[in-house]
């Protein structure tokens, strides 16, 4: 079953109890909008962990939405301003959407194939041919 808590977050990063589990629940109600398959309870262990993995690292980064700084500096006519701020713009990057819908693709998915090579050994007698064709 896929769960995220606030301890999950301790070891990124200082976040108050209150705000991770808030923060925690929108990117989980916005991850199963985008992979409704996250809110089973069946869910395998193992696209729970990569779902898990993913959910950390976009509320890590709604975490850091703010940070930096803008730093500008001149000389003469020339000027540079460099500006190391995090905007947060949507929860989820288009790589990590992808990433959690490939969460909920079934095995079935994808491309196939039809094998239309006949099975060995071939019959001696070929159907258009007659036993008097010989």
């Amino acid at each position: 079953m896929l769960s995220l808590t606030p301890a999950d977050l301790a070891p990124f990063a200082t976040i108050d109890t209150v705000k991770a589990q808030t923060m925690i629940d929108d990117a989980l109600a916005l991850a199963i909008l985008l992979a409704p398959c996250l809110a089973d309870p069946n869910l395998d262990q193992g696209k729970a962990d990569a779902a898990r993995a993913i959910i950390r690292g976009a509320v890590l980064r709604w975490n850091d939405t703010g940070t930096g700084a803008v730093q500008a500096q001149s000389a003469g006519p020339f000027a540079l301003t460099l500006d190391t701020r995090q905007p947060r713009k949507t929860m989820y990057w288009p790589s990590e959407i992808e990433q959690l819908q490939a969460i909920c693709k079934g095995p079935t998915s994808g491309a196939f194939a039809i094998d239309t090579v006949p099975a060995w050994p071939v019959p001696a007698i070929h159907p258009f041919i007659t036993d008097t064709d010989h």
